[in-house]
């Protein structure tokens, strides 16, 4: 998905939230005027008007605010695949070395690097599973390389 598809959204959520006011208001205004009072007098835009206005900026904001914090958790994943790739080479070089050297001796080694690859196996497993959820959801929007 793309930035603009997410800002078009965000828009579009904000635009139909406050729709929703203008028409409940002006039926509410409708009901109780109207029908319950008996008093069909002016009908009263300006609070209307306000209130459409607010609903509009406060949904826009509010959606802005998870787009961005979706964003970042995107880039902040993206940085800990990186990160775990890194360091499961350096730790396959370890552990290739230290194989040449003497395998008896190096069990220890080899245990260690075998408890730490298999956290950041399951950081990365962790990390490939959230990646479609934060992606679909949509808010999102990718991030710039």
């Amino acid at each position: 998905m793309s930035g603009s598809t997410s800002k078009l959204r965000i828009l579009l959520y904000s635009f139909l939230s406050s729709c929703s006011v203008v028409f409940l208001s002006l039926l509410l205004q409708w009901l109780i005027y109207a029908d319950w009072l008996h008093d069909p007098g002016p009908v009263r835009l300006v609070g209307t008007v306000l209130a459409s206005v607010l609903t509009f900026l406060l949904v826009w904001l509010w959606q802005e605010r998870i787009r961005r914090e979706q964003v970042e958790t995107l880039r902040r994943l993206e940085v800990i695949a990186k990160m775990n790739d890194r360091i499961r080479n350096a730790l396959q070089a370890i552990d290739c070395i230290a194989y040449l050297k003497d395998e008896a001796a190096t069990q220890t080694v080899r245990q260690a690097v075998d408890v730490i690859d298999s956290a950041l196996r399951g950081v990365s497993t962790e990390i490939v599973d959230a990646r479609p959820l934060l992606k679909s959801h949509a808010l999102t929007a990718p991030t710039h390389r």
